[in-house]
């Protein structure tokens, strides 16, 4: 039978990332610390750039090494680095630019000099990330959005009892039981020495161990879903706020249970030949409040409000959104930054070999070392900062790019599927994110990145209206043409087809007597915009210039960022935490009075949301379905409701 479960957390799930150091290594480090200048040390150890960190989850071992040229019409894309030992001067397929300044910019792409496949150097300069940083956040996305079995170390005997390495599980014969508990839980009793042990029920036996109030679930899910503030739902179902919370993180447990079954296995057991894969960010401020006593002038004052991230990815035509994932980190405390900062002097280090780059301090500053030509008030500077965040909410702001990379892996892990096509933005941390983890497949050309750009400043009347006259000039075009009959997809298909006919995307580069494209940064106007969005730009950033028109059109007429709106306008719609900010009453500035104050329940609603929107939520198609985006994408054939979620067992 079903045990209970917990929220995973580092002690209990067997997730973890391998130092890339060895005890030698550190000690050389201990000792060079004090006897470099920061420059000189961050110089030594500079070859951790192309050192692959590795992720261990359970019995598998995960290689993680992106520090490589990320534009995808160099010949260098997504190559290790290299030394030419055959060629004169020996050169290396990669230099580190920028060490001068102290900080390392990236990797720029050497030429070519062996010149023995096609292709040419774009002289690209990529710039560089920790990949010890992102096993550490893949590894915080895997623990967040597990749950594993309680357990519970039992003391079955007295001191001294003669039978003391028996158990009631594996030595029946040496127990009586002595009927349930009013929990419902199994006593046992040792015929030795009589002591009485309770034991904790299975899922069945007790559905609510350890909950009160378990018959306001039903309606603690609808306020929580229909953007009820937590103040008004405490007055509605007459709890406190610390009950609230609990309930929450209740039901969220609930909802990863209810995953793990009917999203987690059933993706493991399908195969998709092709997934478009809708990405954006949203942005929300967090309310940054000081801890409990920390409060009075006296005390400095942090920025009252943080912009916080958070990355979520859709598929296009099913609208499922397979993850939704804030770029902060609630589990980590600064003591543990600084620990990490004193063994690997993380801050003479450039920020490629840092554990902690990912986060928005990623080291804890020291003092000067005899070396450093740090002064001692440039440090205590450094130094109050860094402590000033103690006094606010636990945790951290992750930089959003290596939450983007850790959210990709994680769904490429989960889906098996032969080709990708990826929408977004031009936002250059998901760009970069997805050149990092789908290389091999942008290099096969089985996977085509495309952008979908909206011109933000127009009014919703303005896009109304830019939105009637392009339909006027479809019609125009249909008649002039004569293609009545055609799907409006195929004529938005033609009508791109004809403007490709002397519009290219890519410029091209002409070297030896040959030409290589590269993105050219030219998207087109999209035939139809979209009702409330207006004017829609599409472009392709990988190389498509081995498809013919026909196909390139194809392509583009797909591109739109629907999906992932749908799901972002019902976040806004759902979760007050998350709402778009009120104006204020005098006029003079907007209000983020229901903001929360502490991103772990943010993430908690937001999958709990994910949950409801992928499973129980139903929309119309343009064919007259009725399904929702779980039903849509083939994981499962009915419509759960939220008592299928909340009473999951």
């Amino acid at each position: 039978m079903p045990k209970l479960k917990e929220l995973a957390n580092e002690t209990s799930l067997d997730v973890r990332t391998i130092c890339p150091y060895s005890d030698k290594e550190l000690e050389q480090m201990d000792k060079d610390y004090k006897a470099l200048s920061p420059i000189d040390f961050g110089k030594k150890y500079r070859y951790l750039i192309f050192l692959p960190s590795y992720l261990v989850e359970q019995s598998n071992s995960f290689p993680i090494q992106m520090n490589y040229c990320n534009n995808p019409f160099c010949k260098w894309f997504g190559m290790p680095q290299q030394k030419f030992e055959n060629v004169k001067s020996k050169p290396s397929r990669y230099k580190i630019v920028g060490v001068r300044s102290g900080v390392s910019r990236g990797l720029a792409c050497n030429e070519d000099v062996v010149k023995d496949t096609e292709g040419i150097s774009m002289n690209c300069i990529t710039e560089s990330v920790s990949n010890w940083s992102i096993a550490e956040e893949i590894k915080r996305l895997i623990t967040i959005n597990t749950v594993v079995d309680k357990e519970e170390r039992y003391i079955f005997h007295k001191d001294g009892c003669l039978d003391f390495y028996k158990n009631p599980f594996d030595n029946k014969k040496a127990f009586y039981s002595r009927g349930k508990s009013t929990g419902n839980s199994q006593k046992y009793q040792c015929k030795t020495c009589k002591k009485i042990t309770n034991v904790l029920p299975t899922i069945r036996e007790n559905f609510s161990y350890n909950q009160n109030k378990n018959d306001i679930l039903p309606l603690f899910t609808e306020l929580l879903v229909s953007r009820t503030p937590v103040k008004r739902t405490c007055e509605i179902l007459d709890i406190s706020p610390k009950t609230y919370y609990h309930k929450l993180e209740w039901l969220y447990r609930k909802c990863l249970e209810f995953l793990e079954r009917y999203e987690t296995k059933a993706f493991k057991s399908m195969e998709f030949d092709k997934i478009w894969l809708n990405t954006d960010k949203m942005i929300y401020y967090l309310n940054n409040v000081r801890k409990k006593g920390k409060g009075g002038l006296h005390y400095d004052i942090e920025d009252t409000k943080f912009q916080t991230f958070l990355v979520a990815s859709s598929e296009l035509y099913s609208r499922y959104v397979f993850r939704a994932d804030i770029a902060y980190d609630f589990n980590i405390t600064q003591e543990q930054i600084e620990a990490d900062t004193i063994k690997y002097h993380d801050d003479h280090l450039y920020g490629f070999a840092r554990k902690n780059e990912r986060l928005r301090f990623p080291y804890a500053p020291q003092p000067p070392t005899p070396n450093d030509d740090e002064t001692k008030s440039e440090y205590e500077l450094r130094l109050s900062e860094f402590n000033r965040r103690k006094d606010y909410i636990e945790g951290m702001h992750t930089n959003s790019k290596y939450t983007s990379v850790a959210h990709y892996w994680l769904i490429k892990e989960m889906i098996n599927c032969n080709k990708w096509n990826f929408i977004s933005d031009e936002d250059s941390s998901l760009i970069d994110a997805i050149m990092r983890v789908f290389t091999q497949s942008i290099k096969d050309k089985n996977s085509h990145y495309f952008l979908c750009k909206l011109d933000r400043n127009l009014s919703k009347k303005e896009a109304y209206n830019l939105f009637t006259e392009a339909m006027r000039e479809l019609k125009k075009w249909v008649k002039d043409n004569g293609k009545k009959g055609l799907s409006s997809f195929e004529i938005q298909k033609q009508i791109i087809a004809e403007v490709l006919d002397y519009h290219s995307l890519y410029d091209y580069v002409v070297k030896d007597g040959e030409r290589y494209p590269k993105w050219g940064k030219k998207p087109i106007e999209h035939p139809l915009p979209s009702i409330d969005e207006g004017v829609r730009y599409v472009d392709c950033i990988t190389d498509l210039s081995d498809k013919s028109t026909s196909e390139v059109a194809d392509y583009l007429a797909r591109v739109n960022s629907h999906s992932i709106n749908a799901f972002f306008n019902q976040i806004r719609r759902s979760i007050s935490i998350l709402e778009r900010p009120l104006v204020t009453a005098r006029g003079e500035g907007k209000s983020y009075i229901y903001s929360n104050y502490n991103p772990k329940y943010a993430q908690y609603a937001i999958t709990i949301l994910r949950t409801f929107y992928n499973f129980c939520w139903a929309f119309k198609s343009g064919n007259g379905d009725v399904l929702t985006p779980a039903q849509r994408i083939g994981i499962t054939d009915k419509q759960f409701n939220y008592n299928d979620i909340i009473y999951f067992s």
